[in-house]
């Protein structure tokens, strides 16, 4: 009997086949192992799978343009707004930084916006503007006379005298006056006016000249 013939009709089948097993897992010259075992390397299970990590979603190239673009029109619409603000608070705010200016505006105010409201503003708590009230009244009886409208300038204003709290301005009233052949006639008036500063330059009283 051959026993590396393990199917010769003439080997007992119940009695254990001689293998060789070089190491470990192999078999040796010799060595008896019994029917059934397997012979080899054993298998070993494959690792089990793991599951692919999902890629992090990056935000898209469009989406941070357009994020960006708006934050930026924010900025330009508030510096817009801002500077709008700005100008028009400069615009409105009176100015009263020198006896003309306050002088000037007080005019305007009186005598073309017909705004006593706005006048106030450029005079002192308790003036002496009468002679004011009064010219501004003949203008008034005029236009209504006429159904005319009687526009007003002011030429050669100077300050003939001046303290630290009080000024003296002498102004030349232009009362520009339409008529019927479309021409304009212009009267002027000489006017002084006192002026007296507080935290600013107020209008107290008004002398007519001529």
């Amino acid at each position: 009997m051959d026993p590396s013939k393990p199917n010769d009709p003439s080997v007992d089948q119940s009695q254990p086949i001689p293998r060789s097993r070089p190491g470990n897992d192999e078999v040796i010259e010799g060595e008896v192992i019994d029917r059934g075992v397997p012979i080899g390397r054993p298998r070993t299970a494959p690792p089990p799978s793991v599951p692919p990590v999902p890629p992090r979603n990056r935000p898209s190239t469009r989406r941070t343009v357009l994020l960006v673009l708006a934050a930026v029109t924010a900025l330009v619409c508030l510096g817009g707004s801002l500077t709008a603000y700005l100008m028009y608070s400069k615009a409105a705010e009176p100015d009263r930084g020198s006896p003309t200016a306050t002088l000037r505006q007080y005019l305007d105010a009186r005598f073309n916006k017909r705004d006593v409201t706005r006048a106030n503003v450029f005079a002192c708590a308790t003036p002496d503007l009468s002679t004011v009230d009064k010219a501004l009244e003949d203008v008034e009886q005029l236009e209504t006379k006429f159904s005319i409208a009687i526009t007003m300038f002011t030429s050669n204003m100077v300050v003939t005298k001046q303290a630290s709290d009080s000024a003296a301005v002498r102004v030349r009233i232009n009362l520009e006056i339409p008529e019927h052949d479309s021409r304009k006639s212009i009267q002027a008036q000489e006017w002084q006016f006192g002026t007296v500063r507080s935290s600013t330059w107020r209008v107290c009283s008004a002398t007519k000249l001529s």
